[in-house]
């Protein structure tokens, strides 16, 4: 009969280590404190977003440093780490949140409407800065104090109008009177952002009208879509139009079997159509599924005949 081995000669299946079972603590550990957006608004023609920070104000340290003419957030961050060092602490005066915070920040602001600067949108990480250390670098960064700077006129901004703002907006079950002024706050803070991207747009067409580089007519569809931006509304009456004929390389492609887009445009750079003043037209859409203006080019009936020419000497056959 088979008797098993004494207890000492056993050998385990599986060696049994002690990070295979984590302390009850590591599955308790404290998450990073969740960020999200306040509201989003603007500053003497600037964007200036509010962040949120575990129940706590802060701003983004690439616009504080493009009002205080800083030069940008790296140079913001080497003056809290070396320069200021003494008096800038992580969590009191600024904090930087990682690839997943941001992930969601990015997504919080991309859900409000808001087109993500460059450095923002491909960055892995941003600083923050909360209150005590938005004061201190308009403080540190004044050259003169007696003087009313950009940095001493964007706190008082704060000081006045966001932070009770804030305050407002986080108290929505208060009394009937907090809540009349919570709703106009977030009025105020919709026509604010409104403004802010209506001069920001108007400022644009300004410069590209000035430099004579762009058609006419997408200055003016832009110039449309400003005035859309600060009325909330359609103004489509006032938009160019597009004579009987005139098709995008879409509708070309569409009018084909088996050709794309993409195949369509690679035969408008090929003919050399797109630089032509009488057969291309700039005109402003809207992106399918997105509420984003893209500008889009349309071709002539004559540049039409063209490309489907073209498009036949490949073998490719017209749908009837």
């Amino acid at each position: 009969m088979f008797e098993p081995a004494p207890e000492q000669e056993r050998i385990p299946m599986f060696e049994d280590h002690d990070y295979d079972h984590p302390a009850e603590q590591a599955w308790t550990e404290p998450t990073r404190p969740p960020t999200g957006v306040s509201f989003v608004g603007s500053f003497e023609g600037r964007a200036f977003i509010t962040c949120d920070f575990d129940g706590k104000p802060c701003w983004l340290a690439d616009e504080v440093a493009a009002i205080l003419g800083l030069g940008g957030a790296s140079e913001l961050a080497r003056r809290l780490a070396i320069d200021w060092s003494e008096d800038a602490q992580e969590g009191k005066h600024w904090v930087r949140i990682g690839e997943l915070e941001l992930d969601e920040l990015r997504a919080d602001l991309s859900e409000r409407g808001v087109i993500l600067a460059a450095s923002l949108a491909e960055a892995r990480s941003a600083l923050l800065l909360l209150e005590p250390g938005l004061a201190l670098a308009v403080e540190r960064s004044s050259t003169d104090p007696s003087q009313p700077s950009a940095g001493r006129r964007l706190l008082r901004h704060v000081c006045e109008r966001v932070i009770p703002a804030v305050g407002a907006i986080r108290r929505p079950s208060g009394s009937a009177l907090e809540r009349e002024a919570a709703s106009i706050t977030r009025e105020r803070i919709e026509l604010e952002r409104r403004r802010w991207e209506y001069d920001a747009l108007e400022g644009l067409c300004d410069a590209l009208d000035g430099r004579a580089e762009i058609d006419a007519e997408v200055i003016w569809a832009y110039r449309i879509v400003a005035a859309e931006i600060a009325l909330s509304g359609e103004l489509w009456q006032l938009k160019p139009t597009i004579e009987h004929g005139w098709l995008s390389p879409t509708q070309v492609a569409r009018r084909h079997l088996g050709v794309t887009p993409q195949r369509v445009g690679q035969i408008i750079s090929l003919l050399g159509l797109r630089e032509s003043k009488v057969h291309s037209k700039a005109v402003l859409n809207k992106t399918v599924g997105r509420d984003r203006a893209v500008v889009t080019h349309i071709y002539s009936p004559a540049a039409v005949g063209l490309i489907e020419r073209e498009l036949r000497s490949r073998g490719y056959r017209r749908v009837e």
